[in-house]
């Protein structure tokens, strides 16, 4: 789930940038926008993948704080995404987990943008009693570059999990 919407939002942000107009007059001041958007969300038919055969059912919230600055060189756009929430496993388990991931780019209509991703997620899982099982934190760093419009490459770097506690 969260790769689908980390790709949604690689997407969109390309286009934005693809799209981004820098016809504000030289004297113009700067346009700064902020906001913070919250939105529940669910998901069914997880897979656990410390566990072949499991399948959990997730309830969380989403937080989206960013800030837009629009100058007559185009944008600079900053923000986070904060997931929090519960999967409830078939089997009786269940992981409480938390995410963050940072983002900031540059949008000019002609010239190269660098969208820049930076994630960390930290899921525990715990027995159907409440017993600690396990725990781990991944962290991944992603940037996509757009030139004049197209974007030329994607890259992933930094992807891998650390702090492994327990029998995952």
């Amino acid at each position: 789930m969260r790769k689908r919407i980390v790709l949604g939002l690689v997407a969109g942000l390309a286009a934005l940038a693809a799209g981004a107009s820098t016809t504000a007059p030289a004297s113009a001041a700067a346009i700064v926008i902020r906001d913070t958007i919250t939105t529940p969300f669910t998901e069914s038919g997880v897979p656990n993948d410390c566990r072949p055969g499991v399948t959990g059912s997730l309830e969380g919230t989403n937080v989206f704080d960013f800030q837009s600055v629009e100058t007559e060189e185009g944008f600079h756009i900053t923000g986070t995404f904060t997931d929090s929430g519960r999967i409830d496993w078939n089997d009786g388990t269940y992981a409480i987990f938390e995410s963050t991931e940072h983002f900031a780019f540059n949008a000019v209509e002609n010239g190269t943008t660098v969208f820049t991703l930076a994630h960390q997620s930290s899921p525990t899982t715990y027995s159907a009693e409440g017993a600690f099982l396990y725990s781990f934190t991944f962290h991944f760093v992603a940037h996509v570059t757009v030139t004049n419009g197209d974007v030329i490459r994607v890259e992933f770097e930094r992807e891998r999990l650390v702090h492994t506690f327990g029998d995952c």
